[in-house]
């Protein structure tokens, strides 16, 4: 008689949370079958989302019968054992159960004795298990290179079906970066990939390019009762752990009552927050402006970032770094001084992180300080300058790999417009 059709009963992913699982049947394939499946209740994170398969075999099966089902069917990596009341008595793995019984005379020995014989322990948990609780009491089997499978049950101990660690893995890695995706999101409200802002006297053009989902660099601006403030900021490392601290700077940042007097207060906050969080382990370079729309004047806290230069008629000036502007968070005190600079009609204040200047190419070569001043250098447009700093970027580094977040902020002083 023909087998037929197999079929590996699975928890859909899209499942909606209390949503019952009702699948019923139980397809024989040779003395495998499938689990006739009762309702569950499938919410959260739970195991019963992890089974892979709900083959089944009973006790007394004759080994050599589950052999020819096992090399009729090899899509089937596993099955659980049952006695007749369905409760769980051990698991094959059907890679050690075939090697077994290719070890000369063992086949003969088992070939009409029940499967019970041959059996293997494993583990078996509640099907309503978290999986969060799994991963951290399978971490160790995890690690390893060998799959392993382990038993579902359910409050009688019953068979309900079984996992693996490959199973884990996948589903682990789905959540993970189901949770980056929303935390990319949340960055990009954050730190947008453009922005442009105009006032009358000068404009504020922004942009970032994250090596990884998320990254950690943060620029932004924001007004206050006698001038602009803004900022460009560069976490140490980069990815999920570096963008937490650039959302916790958003925070401080956009909450904080800003005024000339008062910037040196907010970082010296920020400096103690970070440094009580992560003892120097964690800490940030930054460019901190405080602009007087009015006169033109800007006063600038460089702390240990140094890549800030002024344009001015096509030409590059360098501004002065004050040797007690240390990194944030880097010590545990620090005492913040200002930089003054007077803009003058059409001057370009350029900030931008180091995962510009220090991104390789193919042949190992850093984009290096020069290259970028040749482009700031090249016109006066703040828009065409920053479209051809990412274009000239992405030319030099070719197939190589993004090293590093890079991002630029710029303004713009233009009064007689």
């Amino acid at each position: 008689m023909e087998n037929p059709k197999p079929i590996v009963a699975q928890v859909p992913e899209d499942l909606p949370k209390g949503e019952e699982q009702t699948e019923v049947f139980e397809e024989h394939v040779g003395f495998l079958a499938l689990k006739e499946q009762k309702p569950f209740k499938v919410s959260g994170e739970i195991a019963l989302r992890l089974i892979s398969s709900r083959f089944y075999v009973h006790e007394n099966t004759k080994v050599y019968d589950l052999l020819q089902d096992f090399q009729r069917h090899p899509y089937i990596p596993a099955c659980g054992v049952v006695g007749e009341d369905m409760k769980l008595k051990g698991i094959i793995v059907r890679e050690k159960f075939l090697f077994a019984l290719t070890q000369p005379y063992l086949l003969e020995v088992y070939r009409h004795r029940p499967v019970l014989s041959l059996i293997m322990q494993a583990k078996s948990y509640f099907y309503h298990t978290h999986i969060y609780v799994l991963a951290e009491e399978l971490s160790e089997h995890i690690e390893n290179r060998e799959e392993e499978f382990f038993l579902l049950k359910d409050e009688k101990d019953g068979y309900v079906g079984l996992f693996s660690t490959r199973d884990l893995l996948i589903y682990l890695s789905r959540i993970m970066q189901k949770d980056i995706r929303a935390a990319r999101e949340v960055q990009r409200n954050l730190v947008p990939e453009e922005i442009v802002y105009h006032r009358d006297v000068f404009s504020f053009l922004g942009g970032s390019r994250p090596a990884k989902e998320v990254g950690g660099d943060f620029y932004g601006w924001k007004t206050s009762q006698d001038g602009i403030v803004f900022l460009l900021c560069d976490v140490s490392g980069k990815g999920p752990s570096a963008s937490l601290i650039t959302t916790s700077v958003s925070g401080l940042f956009h909450g904080f009552e800003f005024s000339l007097k008062r910037m040196p207060d907010f970082l010296q906050m920020l400096n103690a927050y970070l440094f009580s969080a992560f003892h120097g382990e964690k800490y940030l370079t930054g460019i901190f402006g405080f602009f007087h729309e009015k006169t033109g004047a800007c006063h600038l806290w460089d702390m240990g970032h140094g890549h800030i230069v002024l344009q001015r008629k096509h030409r590059i000036y360098l501004t002065e770094v004050k040797e007690n502007n240390v990194p944030i968070g880097l010590f545990e005190y620090i005492s913040p001084e200002p930089t003054r600079i007077q803009l003058h009609e059409g001057d370009m204040l350029v900030c931008f992180s180091d995962g510009i200047v220090e991104q390789k190419n193919g042949s190992g070569d850093f984009y290096g300080d020069k290259r970028l001043y040749r482009i700031i250098k090249s016109t006066l447009q703040p828009q065409l300058l920053i479209d051809a700093v990412w274009t000239d970027l992405k030319n030099f580094r070719g197939q190589y790999p993004q090293s590093d977040d890079a991002s630029l902020l710029l303004l713009h002083y233009h009064p007689k417009e």
